[in-house]
């Protein structure tokens, strides 16, 4: 019986609970799932946050998708009848009119812009370079003067040391001390030498390591001279544009989304507008050498008459041109101001 009792005190330490450390590698494993859990509860509510944008954006989408669809019925049902099918090609053709004047104009600036630009470019390499090659040629002469000074003091302190070891004699105590002096002074300017030539060479391997620098874009002179050019193709455009009613039929047009509703018309009217509208786009096309000859000769009278309110403006003020501009238009010509009416959107042509 006591043995038993004995043997069951045995089982009993032997079964004693283990209190582990917090440290411990399961008590971590437990703190990483709850991170884990924390992070994937984030990463959750970000993906519902970007489902609602998405599902936001596709409504938008639907709905620009109504728009589109709607005004496409509009337009089949336009097509569909004679007169209005006809008042509506007229009404897009005077559209696609204005859309040939713009890309005229934005034609002939990128190509005045490229030139430009070009020779900017060069002239601003070559000054780069200029003073690239006159800054390694003084860091150069820098250079050979801080190493002509740091072997002079070398020399001058190597001269004291020899005076040093021949006065070694107790006699000369006072040579000896004269020279220690002049030792620390040559020790002080060896120094400022050795400062002076790692700056020197410093100095000189930045300038050859230094690669070309960026060019900084368009000058104000330049930018000015574009928009002035856009000013004056815009102008020459409208001049050129005959009939004279057609620059204000097709500023009617891009001034409404839709074609205007019309009292009925004879069908010969409309192809008539057409024809006219197809021989000023031809010509509008063919007469590049001459519209760039003509704006060009108008280009120096704006410039030449042009003000600006600060010195960084980039567009004119209108009452400085718009003298010049005007005098262009021919007596039985359509008035327009371009500037004040922003014919044919010359403004998105602008460079500020």
């Amino acid at each position: 019986m006591i043995t038993q009792y004995f043997n069951w005190i045995g089982r009993l330490f032997k079964s004693r609970v283990v209190l582990t450390h917090p440290d411990a590698p399961d008590d971590t494993r437990v703190v990483n799932l709850f991170r884990n859990r924390a992070g994937l509860k984030k990463e959750l509510g970000d993906a519902q946050d970007e489902i609602h944008r998405l599902r936001d954006r596709v409504k938008l989408q639907e709905a620009a998708t109504a728009r589109v669809r709607e005004q496409l019925e509009a337009l089949e049902g336009r097509l569909a009848a004679p007169h209005a099918g006809l008042n509506a090609l007229l009404h897009y053709q005077l559209r696609d009119l204005w859309a040939t004047a713009h890309s005229q104009i934005a034609s002939l600036v990128r190509e005045v812009a490229q030139l430009r630009e070009d020779r900017e470019r060069r002239q601003f390499l070559a000054d780069v370079n200029r003073q690239t090659f006159e800054r390694q040629q003084a860091a150069r002469a820098q250079l050979a003067d801080a190493e002509r000074m740091h072997a002079d003091v070398r020399g001058k302190l190597a001269s004291i040391n020899r005076a040093l070891d021949a006065a070694r004699s107790w006699w000369k105590y006072f040579t000896r001390r004269e020279l220690l002096r002049r030792r620390l002074v040559m020790q002080a300017e060896l120094a400022t030498a050795d400062e002076l030539l790692q700056n020197a060479r410093l100095e000189l391997q930045q300038v050859e390591e230094q690669g070309g620098a960026k060019f900084p874009g368009l000058s104000l002179e330049a930018r000015r001279l574009l928009n002035l050019t856009s000013l004056a193709c815009a102008c020459t455009l409208a001049v050129r544009l005959t009939p004279a009613t057609l620059l204000e039929r097709v500023q009617d047009a891009m001034s409404r989304g839709e074609p205007k509703s019309e009292q009925r018309t004879e069908a010969s009217a409309y192809l008539g507008a057409m024809q006219e509208i197809a021989r000023a786009r031809a010509a509008m096309l063919q007469g590049q050498p001459a519209l760039q000859a003509d704006v060009r000769k108008l280009v120096d009278r704006l410039a030449a008459a042009a003000s600006y309110r600060t010195p960084a403006e980039t567009v004119p003020v209108d009452a400085s041109v718009v003298g010049v501009l005007r005098a262009e238009a021919r007596p039985e010509g359509a008035q327009f101001d371009v500037l004040g009416q922003d014919l044919w959107s010359v403004s998105d042509l602008f460079y500020e």
